[in-house]
């Protein structure tokens, strides 16, 4: 929870640990050492041998000195300790997120997403929403709190094409449309609708087979129909949770509607879509471009932007100023 310093020659910074982050560290094999500080002296020993199994007598003793925030990792050791903390992002972020500089934990929470997301578009939406949506949340309000965390995630996003990866890069650049590329920040709940459109707008494409997904032509009549129903599959889907407000599931089905009406499902027009619901189209049209396919080379940043300016009568400009102002840094 706290981040210090030790005394010794070489200056060493040090990140406390909660008895919750404590919780689910493994006890045999863990390839780091926990310090314990001395509260008179200042100083830090070992708790525990890299490697070597904490039996219980010392989880127990280690338990209690985390609750008076007497445990310790070095700061350099946060790499190893990704793989945990990205399946425990929540508690990650609400007990060490100030303590953990942005580059770690911009990696962190994208492979906590990661984590998440593959879970619901993999696995099972029923099973696992709660656990993706209360990620997403504490993700989000961090962002929210930490905007600039942002330039630190985007580097790092996949650009291999999945439901997975896809989804992760359209909830991030939007993220980073809502808090960097327009005047004016939004307030919590509506930055929050907007992320969790972007998140599931293809959550309803995890319903089709990999081999409709992965083919880019010669779909057949059928796989075109399918695929074109899936902001509805989407909506009905999330609807069953019961978590969504009605402003995020009418952006999700609104993601493949156009301006000038020849969008998908219902070929409504500019006044007919909401902002958010325009949003989610554009971040989703450049994410598409700009991924890599079997057979189909990605688009450059700069080249997805002019094709989307060009197509002025499908995306509202302010929108893509918005997306360049994100996407492209000199």
């Amino acid at each position: 929870m706290n981040k210090v310093k030790s005394n010794s020659t070489i200056e060493e910074s040090y990140c406390s640990i909660s008895s919750a982050i404590f919780k689910f560290l493994p006890k045999t094999g863990l390839p780091f050492c926990l310090y314990r500080m001395n509260p008179q002296t200042g100083q830090f020993s070992p708790a525990t041998t890299a490697g070597k199994t904490i039996i219980s007598a010392e989880k127990l003793s280690i338990f209690n000195d985390c609750e008076k925030d007497l445990i310790f990792i070095k700061s350099t050791d946060i790499s190893d300790c990704k793989p945990y903390f990205a399946t425990n992002l929540e508690t990650v972020i609400t007990d060490m997120s100030h303590s953990i500089s942005d580059e770690d934990m911009a990696q962190i929470i994208i492979e906590g997403l990661k984590d998440s997301s593959v879970k619901i578009f993999k696995d099972s939406l029923k099973k696992n929403f709660d656990y993706f949506h209360t990620t997403l949340i504490a993700a989000g309000e961090l962002v929210y709190k930490n905007p600039d965390i942002i330039w630190d995630m985007l580097p790092l996003l996949c650009k291999d094409h999945s439901l997975t990866n896809k989804s992760i890069s359209n909830g991030i650049i939007g993220a980073g449309i809502c808090l960097h590329g327009r005047e004016g920040k939004p307030d919590l709940d509506s930055f929050m609708e907007s992320l969790i459109a972007l998140f599931l707008c293809d959550i309803g494409m995890s319903c089709l087979p990999d081999f409709v997904l992965g083919k880019e032509f010669s779909l057949s009549i059928d796989e075109q129909k399918r695929i074109r129903n899936h902001p509805i599959n989407s909506v009905e889907i999330l609807s069953l949770t019961q978590s969504l407000t009605k402003t995020s599931l009418r952006a999700i089905l609104e993601h493949h509607e156009r301006m000038d009406g020849s969008g998908y499902p219902r070929g409504v027009t500019c006044d007919q879509i909401s902002w958010l619901g325009k949003l989610c189209g554009a971040v989703d049209s450049f994410v598409a471009m700009t991924m890599e396919r079997p057979g189909k080379k990605s688009m450059t940043t700069v080249n997805a932007l002019k094709m989307l300016y060009k197509e002025s009568a499908l995306y509202d400009p302010n929108i893509i100023y918005a997306l360049e102002k994100v996407t492209y840094r000199e």
